[in-house]
């Protein structure tokens, strides 16, 4: 096992325990859980997996941004009905697609 995956392995782990010692030791349990966006992102910063979740992750971010530095949390919520459009338009090819990654 290569050491990307072992530190995609870890991820989830590693987020969980950031995230509690910012909540415990900082009381930042609210903004603490920006962390868990580090799971989906680590695997494609790290070149691993193809980047399928790129459009939605994009969206989660956009949505925090709008969210937590203008307060727009309601009307916010509508990028995520673009995502479903987007898979419709460009999403289909990949549907087919095996991908053999070797480690």
């Amino acid at each position: 096992m290569s050491i990307r995956s072992k530190i995609i392995a870890a991820t989830p782990m590693i987020t969980i325990i950031i995230y509690l010692l910012l909540g415990f030791c900082a009381n930042a349990w609210h903004p603490g859980w920006v962390v868990f966006l580090a799971i989906p992102l680590v695997p494609m910063l790290l070149g691993k997996k193809t980047i399928v979740a790129v459009y939605p992750t994009i969206c989660v971010i956009a949505y925090l941004v709008m969210g937590l530095v203008w307060n727009l949390w309601h009307p916010g919520w509508i990028i995520f009905l673009t995502i479903p459009v987007i898979e419709i338009f460009f999403g289909g090819s990949r549907k087919k697609c095996i991908v053999i990654t070797k480690e």
